[in-house]
C-alpha cells in the first residue's frame, strides 16, 4: 500500500489567514469616510476637513493587514 494513501494529515487551521468580513467592512467604511472628507475639503477648502486624511490612511492600512486576507487574493 502506498504511504501517501495511509498517511494521516493534520487538519488545516482555518482561523489562520481567514478573511474577516466585519474587518473589511470597517476598513472600507473608513476609506469611504476619508475619501468623502477629502472631496469635501477640495470643494470648500476648509482645512478642518483635511483631517479626514487620517481615516483614509487608516482604512487603507487595514486593507493591507492580515485580517483582510491579502494572502487569499
Amino acid at each position: 500500500m502506498s504511504e501517501f494513501g495511509t498517511a494521516e494529515r493534520a487538519p488545516a487551521d482555518s482561523s489562520e489567514g481567514s478573511i474577516s468580513i466585519p474587518y473589511i467592512v470597517l476598513a472600507s467604511l473608513l476609506c469611504g469616510l476619508g475619501l468623502f472628507g477629502i472631496a469635501y475639503w477640495l470643494v470648500t477648502l476648509n482645512w478642518i476637513y483635511f483631517a479626514s486624511l487620517i481615516p483614509l490612511i487608516g482604512g487603507a492600512v487595514m486593507l493591507f493587514l492580515r485580517g483582510s486576507g491579502p494572502d487569499h487574493a
